[in-house]
């Protein structure tokens, strides 16, 4: 049985080791193999220790007894208006996938960011990532206009957008 509920500096390693696994799992010929190969579940736990303790961001993650399956961070959008939240990032262990982890992760972040507030979540996709925006369809979030570029090798990424009044 899975359980969701806001990270404890002692969930971050294992959030972070569900990251590696999620971003091996689904981003193999998508990003650079070296940046994969690179990636320390401390290093990144670390970062989340600091992000988290600033107050920048907030983690929700997904427990199976006593391992973190998965991880949602939410907080404020980055860019736009003042009443838009963001999903940072949303990342299940590849042996989840397919559970509902990932949905009880994106109601925790939804939920929190309309307890902020918010009227409207924007997330972040590689366009090349399908299964990623297969389900972020099916959950209700719709593509925008709005293209960037990540910082992994210029790749592609796409905007989408929860409008929070009409889910």
């Amino acid at each position: 049985m899975l359980t969701v509920r806001p990270a404890q500096p002692n969930d971050l390693y294992g959030a972070a080791v569900a990251r590696v696994a999620s971003w091996r799992g689904a981003f193999t010929g998508l990003v650079p193999q070296d940046f994969l190969d690179a990636m320390d579940p401390a290093k990144i736990a670390a970062g989340w220790a600091e992000s988290i303790t600033a107050g920048r961001s907030r983690l929700y993650v997904a427990a199976a007894g006593d391992r973190i399956v998965g991880y949602s961070g939410m907080g404020p959008a980055r860019e736009g208006p003042a009443d838009a939240g963001e999903l940072y990032a949303l990342f299940v262990h590849p042996d989840w996938w397919g559970t509902g982890a990932g949905r009880l992760l994106t109601d925790a972040a939804i939920t929190d960011l309309r307890g902020e507030g918010c009227t409207e979540v924007w997330l972040w996709v590689l366009e090349a990532n399908a299964r990623a925006r297969a389900f972020y369809r099916r959950y209700g979030f719709a593509e925008t206009a709005a293209r960037a570029s990540s910082s992994l090798g210029k790749l592609p990424e796409l905007r989408l957008t929860l409008d929070l009044a009409a889910f």
